[in-house]
């Protein structure tokens, strides 16, 4: 119980650390400001057309293109990054265009490695009117199976490098002759698991490629292209600390098996330590590198694949090295006093990631999962659902597991431990898959929130609807301290202001349509991200009140 209590004492720390830190991300880029405008008419034809983001481009893989009603391009072909200012991409226009509907087509690649793409209406002069109905669009990359299958294959290897060593180390306490098994299954299943590693890290350049550039594999190992994603995208030098710590790994791997001894923190403690940095680089390449607080959501994140590589590691470690390995009682049988005493050596390992899992999920559902909305209506969303279902199965078994450790009653846990293990990789498949999907705050969902006036007891409710950057529609509600629509108000406004970018404040009158009820719509919310809006209700007696909402608006 003294385990217990200092991992429920650890487990309360860690939560009120991150409860104090969890900032909402948008991971993949979105867009700030365009010029010019969605579904803007211009009077006269722009010379350059530029789209300011809320993060710096990356110098690979950008485009944009300028194209009229017929598909024909009408810019001038020198799409590029500004000098001044790396978040804005801009490129010259044609001389003398005539009236018409034109539109922007961009694409760029995010902080965490995924390409985003869009297009943004606009027209010149009156004939261009009629693009008024047109949306802008914005799309981000679906993973395939390729990148299932490598990420699966790299995390796999993580988990069983992590899982081995622990139980040499930490968890299998023979340290004898009897132990030779132990130690030519866990060289054999350390060398696969790097064998996977090296897989993984090698095809991921042309795998990242064939991403960025959006082209097949066999188009992949392009020179030029390949050039590009090393020199000028972000994950071109951390592939490349990878590679070089690889190689690291495997040395100092060669070396701790040449000493002939797993159980030897002296021996394996180099190795461990470039494990983990593995598990901080693919950290850097994920949503939480795209966060506005990258430290906090990094570190989290590789909290996250440590703790799950100790336990579904050390699960298959338990199923595969354990039976067989322990000693015989004099009726030549397996000793079970031995074979329980290592299941509660590694029982509080496996809680403590447990916790640690429990804690750094709720951190990154915080970032990345704003409303219940968002978790029922974006793939993300599902995703998270399924993994959380698999990883509460998990639990539960291992619930299970840890009475039965007590009772003691069967000779093995037999076929649970490894249903266990197997629900365990079925949550690593769903947590590559998460990794590459557009984060749930890119769909929040409609807005809908009552706040109570403290002063006089009115009640102000705040509906915005779909809650996306670009065209929205607000309502405002209001009720008396009776429940009552008031018939008393002059006027209702609304001011919107950026928490994210200073991009200063939009103050606009909302007609009334109904006692109490107040509506209009337009394309107040210009960007995806976090919006303070604030009503602003003056009465016929000349009374005021302002009640403020935060609201997190979706990039569509």
């Amino acid at each position: 119980m003294g385990i217990l209590r200092k991992l429920g004492l650890g487990a309360f720390i860690f939560y009120l650390v991150i409860a104090l830190f969890p900032v909402m991300t948008y991971a993949h880029a979105y867009i700030v400001k365009s010029t010019p405008g969605e579904n803007q008419t211009l009077s006269e034809p722009p010379s350059v057309v530029r789209i300011q983001f809320n993060e710096f481009i990356q110098p690979g893989f950008y485009s944009l293109a300028v194209m009229d009603a017929s598909g024909n391009r009408v810019d001038l072909n020198n799409a590029r990054i500004n000098k001044e200012n790396h978040a804005i991409l801009e490129a010259g226009i044609k001389d003398n265009l005539p009236n018409g509907t034109y539109s922007m087509q961009w694409k760029i690649i995010s902080s965490d490695g995924h390409p985003v793409q869009g297009m943004i209406p606009f027209s010149i002069g009156q004939a261009g009117k009629e693009s008024n109905d047109l949306q802008a669009k914005t799309s981000s990359y679906f993973p395939k199976a390729d990148i299932i299958i490598n990420r699966w294959l790299l995390y796999t290897g993580f988990a069983l490098y992590i899982g081995v060593i622990l139980f040499n180390l930490f968890i299998y306490p023979l340290k004898s002759q009897e132990s030779s098994k132990v130690q030519t299954r866990s060289e054999r299943i350390m060398g696969l698991s790097l064998l996977g590693i090296a897989i993984s890290l090698l095809l991921n350049l042309p795998l990242q490629t064939t991403i960025n550039a959006d082209v097949t594999w066999s188009q992949a190992f392009k020179p030029s292209l390949l050039k590009e994603t090393l020199n000028h995208t972000a994950f071109g030098p951390i592939w490349m600390v990878q590679i070089m710590i690889f190689s690291i790994l495997g040395f100092t791997t060669y070396l701790a098996m040449k000493r002939g001894n797993l159980s030897s923190i002296k021996a394996w403690g180099a190795s461990l330590v470039f494990i983990m940095g593995l598990l901080v680089t693919k950290s850097l390449t994920s949503h939480a590198a795209g966060s506005h607080h990258e430290i906090i959501p990094v570190v989290m994140d590789f909290l996250h694949l440590l703790a799950a590589s100790v336990w579904i590691g050390g699960l298959f470690a338990l199923i595969i090295l354990l039976p067989g390995s322990h000693p015989k009682t004099e009726n030549g049988e397996q000793s079970s006093v031995f074979y329980w005493r290592v299941i509660q050596r590694f029982s509080p390992w496996a809680i403590g990631a447990v916790i640690l899992l429990l804690a750094t999920g709720i951190y990154g559902s915080v970032l990345y999962v704003p409303t219940l909305y968002s978790l029922i209506h974006t793939s993300y969303g599902r995703v998270l659902l399924g993994k959380i279902l698999l990883f509460v199965l998990m639990l539960l078994l291992g619930a299970f597991h840890f009475k039965q450790g007590k009772k003691r009653k069967k000779q093995t846990l037999g076929w649970t431990l490894g249903l266990e293990f197997t629900i365990g990789v079925m949550v690593i498949v769903l947590a590559t898959i998460l990794t590459n999907l557009p984060p749930a705050t890119a769909s929040p969902g409609p807005f809908n929130q009552t706040k109570r006036v403290v002063e006089n007891g009115y009640h102000v409710s705040l509906h915005i609807s779909p809650n996306v950057e670009g065209a929205n529609v607000f309502m405002v509600e209001l009720k008396d301290k009776r429940g009552q629509m008031p018939t008393n108000i002059e006027q209702v406004t609304l001011t919107f202001s950026s928490i994210d970018i200073q991009t200063g404040e939009n103050t606009i009158i909302i007609p009334n349509v109904a006692p109490g009820a107040f509506q209009t719509e337009g394309m107040h919310l210009n960007m995806a991200g976090r919006w303070n809006v604030r009503v602003h209700v003056l009465t016929k007696s000349l009374d005021s009140f302002d009640t403020d909402f935060r609201v997190a608006v979706g990039s569509r």
